[in-house]
């Protein structure tokens, strides 16, 4: 029964994807200096810099632990810090430094390769009912798995 449906299974697309997606990205970020799964936090500090690593971890739907390890990393090689709240002295803020927003440029250009890379040739009308199926089970999932939707900055809607 797996057999008939695995050819047509939406996750085995997504999930493979998302491993070439990866694969790519490890590789680009290496010329970059930055490991294999610490670009998506920089990424999502190129967004918004200042997250609290609560709000890094809602957006990236991540557990708290796995982002408190990843900021420790980058701080660690320069590219983030943590400075106090000015409101709230217990939490802090996750910042990018200069030496990572020196890599904004080359950041964008690999993501947006990347991107061009997968849409190519696909027209815009139906890339548009793509990105939109997409949302629809993102939010499904979400809601299924009882998870907080990111935060609103990172939504396409406001794009």
């Amino acid at each position: 029964m797996f057999f008939k449906f695995a050819p047509e299974s939406i996750g085995r697309r997504i999930n493979h994807l998302f491993r070439l997606s990866r694969r790519h990205l490890s590789l680009e970020m290496k010329n970059l200096d930055v490991g294999a799964g610490d670009y998506a936090f920089i990424a999502m500090l190129f967004i918004q810099d200042g997250q609290s690593q609560d709000e890094l971890s809602r957006n990236m739907q991540v557990d708290k632990s796995y982002t408190a390890r990843a900021v420790a990393k980058l701080e660690k090689m320069g590219l983030v810090e943590r400075r106090p709240d000015p409101d709230e002295h217990r939490m802090k803020r996750v910042f990018l430094t200069r030496e990572a927003r020196a890599k904004e440029n080359a950041f964008f250009t690999v993501f947006k390769g990347w991107h061009d890379v997968l849409v190519k040739d696909i027209p815009p009308g139906e890339l548009a009912i793509i990105l939109n199926g997409l949302d629809k089970m993102l939010e499904n999932g979400r809601q299924y798995l009882g998870l907080e939707e990111p935060d609103e900055i990172f939504s396409r809607k406001n794009k």
